[in-house]
């Protein structure tokens, strides 16, 4: 996917991570590719790290990618152990995160 715009450096760090981290078996998609209710061109996508007990929250719309990577709240059960599911706490964190993302973003993302 070819960005037209770069984010901010934390972002971009993030983003090359995450893209080192895809296909491994240290990843666990949570959520991949949801659609935003109001502009269903804009995905948010939830990735969960092994190694680092972080979560990548990545938000595009086919233009622009945004990602960023948080702790993830829980050290137990692991994120290995994670792997059928994103734990509530988890969940609760990401998708604020992701809110957060929007407001700083959402122009970008949007096109306008």
């Amino acid at each position: 996917m070819k960005k037209t715009k770069r984010s901010a450096s934390k972002s971009s760090s993030a983003e090359y991570r995450l893209a080192t981290l895809l296909g491994t078996k240290d990843c666990i998609p949570f959520h991949e590719n949801l659609p935003d209710k109001e502009y269903p061109y804009i995905l948010l996508s939830i990735y969960g790290s092994i190694k680092t007990n972080e979560l990548f929250v990545k938000v595009s719309n086919g233009k622009v990618v945004f990602v960023e990577a948080i702790p993830s709240p829980l050290f137990s059960p692991s994120m290995a152990n994670r792997i059928f599911g994103m734990d509530v706490a988890d969940s609760n964190v990401a998708f604020r995160h992701a809110e957060i993302m929007w407001e700083k973003h959402k122009h970008d993302l949007i096109g306008k």
